[in-house]
């Protein structure tokens, strides 16, 4: 039987990715993660891989978790009136712009940073940051629908590109917030990408 570890991972794998997300990759050493976790670079090394391997387990952990959130928030409420698609979907975007914006300091989104930091070098941080993408534009396209079905949507409007704008508004607003652009002119910047969604005709 294997000798139980002196240490909680999920614990050591938050303060990792909280390290790298303020530091970035090339920014955090392996001796930048040892004191931070605690742990001996055997111990790292041994649990989790080198730090590659620790960067990309933590970043797709993140990227998961988010699309799930995302997915939640967006559904509709469980009560006896649940709040219509556009609704859902404007209170979702407004309160990840508001997250945003109170930050201090701004260090924005991890996928962002991910992205940024290796996406153009790594094909498998590449490939995750994609599909987080993928699913969360998916995610905003599937409350379209629901719009659309509601006759809160015009038919005609391509729900999957609706769906990656919306996304793109919000990297925006985030990249924003980190320059420090004040909260409620990302608000606003929300509140008049979700004004063009276009109606149904006569509404």
């Amino acid at each position: 039987m294997g000798r139980k570890r002196g240490f909680d991972e999920i614990e050591v794998l938050d303060v990792v990715r909280d390290r790298f997300w303020s530091t970035g990759y090339e920014g955090t050493s392996t001796y930048d993660l040892m004191d931070a976790t605690g742990l001996g670079k055997g111990s790292i090394y041994k649990a989790f891989g080198n730090k590659r391997e620790l960067y990309v387990r933590v970043f797709a952990d993140y990227c998961r978790d988010l699309v799930a959130q995302a997915r939640e928030q967006l559904r509709s409420g469980s009560g006896a009136v649940p709040a219509a698609p556009l609704a859902r979907l404007e209170r979702y975007l407004l309160s990840i712009a508001a997250a945003f914006a109170a930050e201090s300091p701004h260090r924005g989104c991890f996928l962002t940073k991910g992205t940024s930091d290796l996406a153009g070098e790594d094909e498998e941080v590449a490939r995750i940051a994609r599909r987080a993408f993928e699913d969360l534009a998916a995610a905003f396209a599937a409350v379209i629908r629901e719009a659309q079905d509601a006759g809160e949507v015009a038919d005609q409007v391509d729900s999957t590109a609706l769906g990656y704008l919306l996304l793109s508004v919000i990297r925006g607003v985030d990249s924003l917030a980190k320059a420090d652009v004040d909260g409620s002119t990302l608000e606003r910047t929300v509140r008049c990408a979700m004004a063009l969604i276009p109606p149904p005709s006569g509404v």
